[in-house]
């Protein structure tokens, strides 16, 4: 082989990337994984882009020399990353199974474009937590494998719906509204006539770009050439975009200042950490499961994770693996994760 053709090169970024990608651990999850080789990939010169569709979100990974390398379709823009992840081959062998079982099939991805389409998940996620709180019942997420399952409960604690294994709980508790016909129906009815970002988008043509480096994503949004948006900070790839759309002047000037104020609250800057935020909720996420802590979510104003009778709350913003990394940080450690006492000590 040509050492200069496409081919090789692309072949020299995979193994570049998979190298960097192999001190990845299963624990930080889904979104933990996805986000490290994303920065594996903005490391090794490549590019990561996204684009909305009716049915959801296509992302296209390109190599260092502009070739593309994968593309995958999802229902928003991270788990669509992760798709176009797999199908690039930049995944570690020993993760490729675990997290290609977090992604939607074809009827899924649609079932949930049905509610509102475009790549739009947060919406409809925070209107089946509002529905359900409503009708006296209650949502709780647990990890499972590397994804996060949604459980949907009526007031006397029956399930409604629960969720396959997902790529995020946002996205497990739209999956799971998508799956109930009454929920759903809820949902379209609601949301018929509420103008949706991602058409917008779609309809102008634009492109997201990511930039993703010490655990921060950088977005940008592009038409035609033209920079909308330029390298927009955020704790992962859904809120750095988010961001991105107030700045590109896509979002409402309202939830520009909500998500101003969720990030003065916020008591962690996620690039002190150099770790993505959705690793680190995963990892709380993951202990709190093994010791059979219940977590319910519900939306009020912000998205808000709780430990039901312990009076813990975490206060996230567009998904609860940020609320249970504020979690973490403000509440007491051990009350919170019960850590077993040290051993081996002489």
């Amino acid at each position: 082989m040509d050492m200069n053709s496409p081919e090789s090169c692309t072949s020299r970024f995979r193994e570049r990337v998979l190298k960097r990608a192999e001190k990845l651990r299963e624990v930080e999850g889904a979104c933990g994984i996805c986000h490290g080789v994303a920065e594996a990939v903005t490391d090794e010169r490549g590019t990561i882009c996204a684009y909305e569709r009716p049915s959801g979100v296509l992302a296209v990974i390109r190599d260092d020399g502009g070739e593309e390398v994968g593309r995958g379709l999802d229902i928003v823009w991270s788990s669509a990353v992760l798709a176009a992840q797999l199908d690039a081959g930049l995944i570690p062998a020993r993760l490729k199974d675990k997290l290609a079982e977090v992604l939607s099939d074809e009827e899924e991805i649609k079932a949930v474009a049905d509610l509102y389409g475009y790549g739009r998940v947060v919406t409809p996620s925070v209107l089946a937590l509002q529905y359900v709180k409503e009708a006296g019942g209650r949502t709780l997420i647990r990890r499972r494998g590397v994804g996060v399952v949604a459980l949907l409960l009526d007031r006397e604690g029956k399930a409604i719906a629960e969720s396959p294994v997902s790529y995020c709980p946002t996205c497990a508790i739209v999956r799971a509204a998508a799956g109930n016909s009454e929920v759903s129906a809820y949902l379209k009815e609601r949301l018929k006539n509420v103008r949706n970002t991602g058409k917008a988008k779609f309809e102008e043509g634009v492109e997201n770009r990511y930039e993703v480096r010490g655990g921060a994503v950088r977005t940008s949004i592009i038409k035609d050439g033209r920079v909308l948006a330029d390298r927009v900070l955020g704790c992962c790839i859904a809120y750095s975009t988010t961001k991105a759309e107030v700045a590109a002047g896509f979002a409402s000037k309202e939830s520009a200042e909500r998500f101003k104020a969720y990030c003065n609250l916020c008591p962690l800057k996620h690039c002190w950490m150099e770790k993505s935020m959705g690793a680190m909720g995963n990892i709380v996420l993951h202990r709190l499961s093994e010791i059979g802590a219940e977590v319910e979510v519900t939306a009020e104003g912000l998205i808000i994770a709780r430990i039901p009778g312990e009076g813990i709350i975490g206060r996230g913003t567009l998904c609860s693996l940020s609320a249970l990394t504020n979690m973490l940080i403000t509440a007491d450690g051990n009350k919170l994760l019960k850590p077993s006492p040290a051993k081996r000590f002489p």
